[in-house]
């Protein structure tokens, strides 16, 4: 079995990982990495990654997401953790939203790989809106708050399986698989 090497402080991110790659032994490694500031989504996967390959000297991969609202112009964007679990939070969010009226929202993940010859940036995105308040159990970070377009609950009141149908997560590393295969 091929292992990959995902380099992020996230359990949760691993474990979706191993659910969605099970062709793969996913070699877990957390430390942390600094992130550049930026609202080039690409460039702060860049720096990441060459980061993370210089400190474990092997193919790795590693992920950020970004979350954009349209009450605000697309931010926070990639700032979304700070945003998230340092100052804001969910229900401030939502409240954001409640007050312009203005739910629209844009989820981004970039995956980039490195084998040690070639970088592999992977990116897609997730249109939705943000709850009018959180609700939900499953998942992790924003899941309380987003949901996807077509859809009237949040990713954390669905299954894995239900979110793994909208979720890029998903996308992204099927498309690392068939690069890591070759």
């Amino acid at each position: 079995m091929k292992t990959l090497v995902f380099v992020t402080q996230n359990p949760n991110k691993v474990q979706d990982a191993e659910k969605l790659l099970p062709e793969f032994s996913i070699e877990h490694v957390d430390f942390e990495v600094p992130e550049l500031q930026s609202l080039d989504s690409k460039a702060i996967v860049e720096h990441k990654l060459q980061y993370a390959y210089d400190k474990v000297q092997k193919p790795c991969f590693v992920m950020d997401a970004s979350l954009s609202l349209d009450c605000l112009n697309g931010f926070p964007g990639p700032f979304i953790k700070w945003w998230f679990e340092k100052t804001v939070g969910e229900e401030k969010t939502c409240k954001i939203a409640n007050f312009f009226n203005e739910h629209g929202c844009q989820w981004t993940t970039v995956l980039g790989y490195f084998d040690g010859t070639d970088k592999h940036f992977l990116q897609e995105t997730i249109k939705g809106s943000i709850a009018k308040a959180p609700t939900g159990e499953n998942g992790y970070h924003w899941d309380t708050i987003f949901i996807p377009e077509g859809e009237t609950h949040t990713f954390a009141e669905m299954t894995f399986e239900q979110k793994q149908s909208y979720a890029v997560t998903k996308k992204l590393l099927q498309r690392l698989s068939e690069i890591a295969c070759n």
